[in-house]
């Protein structure tokens, strides 16, 4: 697909033998209210969201978009051209420094030189420009920035998503693979009326499709893992390990949260 975000087309006649009104009309369920005072424990997390894995997959799919399907990274671009989602700079994630769609589609538009067969001259060669484009079906995978809290006052281990980004996996000239990077940052408290509007596909049910935000804010309905939780280096869990040792420890990060919870509440 195209660096420009295709837009929903509106069907001519209703494509349903009923009018589909609940999602669009729906605001985002408002979170419980958090006393700095209430929270007792609370540790920030990243993960990753690897959309190649089977469960995670309705996130990925439509490529194109269709008529009442949207995938989630054409939800994001078709919210940067209309102005309803504001992306950050991808150095950090700490939503400094606000960035257009234009600056994004420039930055990620490369125009190379490449040796092709001079068709005037059969035989010969000739140097022509070659532009590549950002592809949305290009992104796999996201990463999420969250927090997990213990709130003594409803006596409940909650989460809250900060920050969300999607990721590109990066090659050199030979196609070797370089590791990933972020394309930008999302501050995901102002994504959510978009996505709350949106549904994402039930491989279930086609009549109980949730919205976007029950998949991340409420359901949390996909298969991720931690590569980095806070601590005094700022580390990842690749800077000291790697490997099966890495996927091993990201889970023994994930059962410790859990634990700790456990631990807390039961006598």
């Amino acid at each position: 697909m195209p660096a420009k975000a295709q837009l929903l087309d509106e069907p001519l006649v209703t494509d349903n033998f009923y009018e589909k009104v609940n999602t669009q009309d729906r605001e985002p369920r408002p979170y419980v209210h958090v006393r700095e005072a209430d929270v007792f424990i609370k540790w920030r997390v990243w993960r990753v969201i690897d959309l190649r894995m089977k469960m995670n997959q309705y996130l990925y799919y439509p490529t194109d978009t269709i008529q009442g399907r949207i995938s989630l990274m054409n939800l994001i671009m078709e919210g940067m051209q209309n102005g309803t989602i504001i992306p950050y700079d991808q150095i950090n994630d700490y939503f400094s420094k606000e960035i257009t769609y234009e600056e994004f589609i420039k930055t990620n538009t490369r125009t190379d030189t490449i040796e092709v067969a001079d068709l005037d001259n059969p035989g010969e060669t000739v140097m022509r420009p070659v532009t590549t484009s950002f592809q949305v079906h290009n992104v796999k995978m996201f990463r999420l920035k969250e927090d997990w809290f213990i709130d003594k006052q409803r006596g409940v281990r909650d989460i809250r998503i900060i920050g969300m980004a999607p990721v590109l996996q990066a090659h050199d000239e030979n196609g070797e693979f370089k590791g990933i990077q972020n394309l930008f940052w999302l501050y995901y408290p102002a994504l959510r009326p978009v996505f709350a509007k949106t549904e994402a596909f039930n491989v279930h049910n086609s009549a109980m499709r949730q919205s976007y935000d029950d998949v991340f804010a409420w359901n949390r309905y996909f298969q991720s893992y931690i590569y980095k939780i806070d601590n005094l280096q700022d580390r990842q869990i690749s800077a000291y390990t790697s490997g099966n040792n890495a996927l091993r420890e990201s889970d023994r990060i994930e059962e410790m949260l859990f634990e700790i919870e456990h631990d807390l509440w039961v006598y």
